[in-house]
């Protein structure tokens, strides 16, 4: 029989004065009731509650089979939504949309340019990314802290949903789809910039990358805490020590998306180009989480518009998106304009996700264009 502990402890809170015993008894009351006439009620609520709060009035109110906080948007006019990183969040179920799967995401149509286009040809996507790409190359990259909560969150510019980019129609043109992968990703760690230990593949949708030193082959968890270096100074040694609990990566395969979750009581640093794009960010932007702060470091939906777009502009627009699908990451110390260390390989504990599904896109886009201007083994 399932008892009242279960459901209350998912609703550890009180309005104003009121008595915590009077809630526990209406409480009581109204599970003895659904116990009465419909026990799978009981059993779907039990189950509901145990998410986040906005998380559980939309399984409750409109899609019982809800996974993750990961498969929800915000409409644009609600000020208090999750993502906004607000105290008090907005529980409404109808201020929140579900997001469609990937699988839905159109194939990229690659012309077979035999030269660039002109430049008044290029579009407004591009444009963009190109403008954010200049004014990042000079100076040290940004720094946002996104756990302040004072981040606006952004939702993708105008130009980039009205972009259309007309292929000529005497072109020929080969569509390329989008393929998930068994193995989603690979991690490298690295000391300063010396890399520790093998590289290793993720398959589990949820990893877990903490300080501690688990020698198990756990698919779900990885422990820097075992990576041997015989290099490492003290410095690398005390940062080792306060990594803790780490970060949380949670890959959504029906959306194509990956996000990044502070586990650890010391802050952790993201450089994602895919992210700084989509907020309108400098794109060597380092963002600052701390602990239980959550972040899309990755969207496959934003990757292809920049792929599609990038693919009607030739082989080296295209190529450049590769940065797009690598993630930075360190621990414990940041980098940027507000820091000391200028790079990442100064900080001394960090890691290197690389992608395999956008990858392998870019690889098959890039396999049917012809690479500009070849060179020879006799030329300089």
């Amino acid at each position: 029989m399932l008892r009242m502990e279960n459901i209350t402890k998912h609703l550890n809170w009180k309005q104003g004065d009121e008595d915590e015993n009077w809630a526990k008894k209406a409480i009581d009351n109204l599970m003895k009731k659904l116990q009465k006439h419909d026990k799978s009620s009981v059993m779907r609520l039990e189950q509901a509650l145990k998410a986040l709060p906005h998380v559980i009035y939309c399984r409750v109110y409109r899609w019982p089979d809800l996974q993750s906080h990961h498969e929800l948007k915000a409409i644009e006019t609600c000020m208090f939504c999750y993502e906004s990183g607000q105290k008090e969040i907005c529980i409404n179920p109808y201020h929140y949309s579900r997001i469609d799967g990937v699988g839905v995401l159109p194939p990229v149509l690659v012309p077979r340019y035999s030269e660039r286009p002109p430049q008044e040809d290029i579009p407004p996507v591009f444009m963009r990314l190109q403008r954010m790409e200049a004014e990042s190359s000079s100076g040290m990259p940004d720094n946002v802290d996104v756990s302040s909560g004072r981040m606006k969150v952004e939702g993708p510019v105008k130009e980039d949903l009205d972009a259309n980019y007309n292929i000529p129609a005497h072109l020929p043109i080969v569509p390329v789809a989008y393929e998930d992968q068994d193995y989603w990703g690979t991690i490298s760690y690295y000391e300063m910039n010396n890399r520790v230990g093998v590289q290793i593949r993720m398959k589990s949708d949820t990893i877990k990358i903490d300080g501690f030193t688990d020698p198990l082959n756990n698919p779900d968890k990885i422990s820097l805490g075992i990576f041997s270096n015989v290099n490492r100074n003290a410095t690398i040694e005390n940062t080792r020590r306060h990594i803790g609990n780490g970060v949380k990566l949670t890959y959504v395969r029906s959306l194509g998306t990956l996000y990044a979750e502070c586990l650890s009581d010391s802050a952790i640093f993201v450089q994602s180009r895919c992210c700084n794009y989509a907020r309108g960010f400098h794109m060597t932007t380092v963002c600052k989480l701390t602990n239980k702060t959550s972040l899309k470091i990755f969207d496959a939906t934003m990757f292809r518009r920049l792929l599609s777009t990038s693919a009607s502009m030739g082989f080296d627009a295209s190529y450049e998106l590769t940065k797009m699908s690598i993630i930075r990451l360190s621990f414990v110390k940041g980098w940027g304009a507000e820091y000391q260390r200028q790079d990442v390989t100064s900080t001394p504990c960090w890691i290197e996700i690389h992608l395999h599904a956008p990858l392998m896109w870019l690889d098959r886009v890039l396999t049917q264009m012809t690479p500009p201007n070849a060179i020879s083994s006799m030329s300089q």
